[in-house]
């Protein structure tokens, strides 16, 4: 064979090479970037494995699973957000802009709050009345609805969509222990748990305490000397967990409320998710992180 046709052989070999492993000069495919989670603020679990991270600079939810560490978008557009909550069926709940809303795919279906701050609409639909400051709020098993108003009062929407108040007056203050928790006083309350037979927990911010409202709707003082109670949530053997934001701490109660542990330092912290075995608190202070906290007081960063 020829100089000449030597060197088309080889020319055709390498064309057929180069097709047969694709194009040499396309770069490989890259991993898309991970989702970012600039400020992380409420926390929810699914209990599917997942964490649901609200951003609240970039107006979104993000899950993580925290299995494999991927995240993904689930909500986007939705200024102010402060609450995320699950019902029974695991259909998210989320709390932004003095709404609620439940998320079904990529419909946000208004439950309460007309987007105005005010106290307004007992006794009609949740979906008309104003919210005075929506704080943190929980589903309970039959879709009722009790949620923290920051402006000094909690309220119920129960399963046909009305709304009442069960808590407060809308005067600051700290009165009312032993009586009918609607006329009792309370000074910015951030937060709620429900616990079993619909008791629910308060956490009284500015007044240092968590106030327990019972199933009768009597109020009381469940614990208190805290520094600032921003964020309370029930956990397993129907304990309680608090995030202290001006202590730099969460701490697990008793169920009478009697015995607190300190279960975690944090700077700043801000919203809490529990699980059977870990919980996860936001840290608003610093870095701003989410944190996971596992049984035996192992932490791990989730965001940074």
């Amino acid at each position: 064979m020829s100089t000449a046709r030597v060197a088309i052989a080889l020319l055709a070999l390498t064309a057929v090479a180069g097709t047969a492993g694709g194009n040499a000069s396309t770069p490989p495919k890259r991993k898309p970037p991970a989702v970012r989670i600039v400020e992380p603020g409420a926390l929810a679990l699914d209990y599917r494995g997942g964490l649901l991270v609200a951003d609240r600079r970039l107006n979104r939810v993000v899950r993580i699973d925290l299995r494999t560490g991927r995240r993904r978008i689930v909500v986007t557009r939705l200024r102010d957000i402060v609450a995320l909550a699950f019902d029974d069926m695991l259909r998210l709940y989320v709390g932004a802009g003095d709404r609620i809303y439940r998320i079904a795919g990529a419909r946000k279906i208004l439950v309460a709050g007309n987007g105005r701050r005010a106290h307004t609409g007992d006794g009609g639909p949740a979906t008309a009345a104003s919210l005075a400051g929506l704080g943190g709020f929980e589903v309970d098993h039959d879709e009722t609805i009790v949620l923290a108003e920051y402006d000094n009062w909690i309220r119920f929407i129960d399963a046909d969509g009305t709304i009442s108040t069960i808590a407060g007056t809308g005067e600051e203050g700290y009165a009312g222990d032993g009586g009918p928790a609607r006329a009792a006083l309370l000074r910015h309350p951030h937060d709620v748990a429900l616990r079993v037979d619909r008791e629910v927990i308060v956490a009284d911010s500015h007044n240092r305490v968590l106030r327990r409202i019972d199933p009768a709707g009597n109020v009381s003082t469940f614990a208190a000397d805290f520094g600032a109670p921003v964020a309370v949530k029930g956990g397993p053997g129907n304990t309680v967990y608090v995030a202290d934001g001006q202590a730099n701490a969460v701490f697990r109660l008793s169920p009478d409320g009697g015995t607190r542990t300190l279960v975690a330092r944090a700077r700043g912290p801000f919203n809490l998710a529990v699980g059977h075995s870990n919980f996860y608190v936001t840290e608003l202070a610093g870095a701003r992180r989410v944190l996971q906290v596992g049984a035996m007081g192992r932490v791990r960063v989730l965001v940074r």
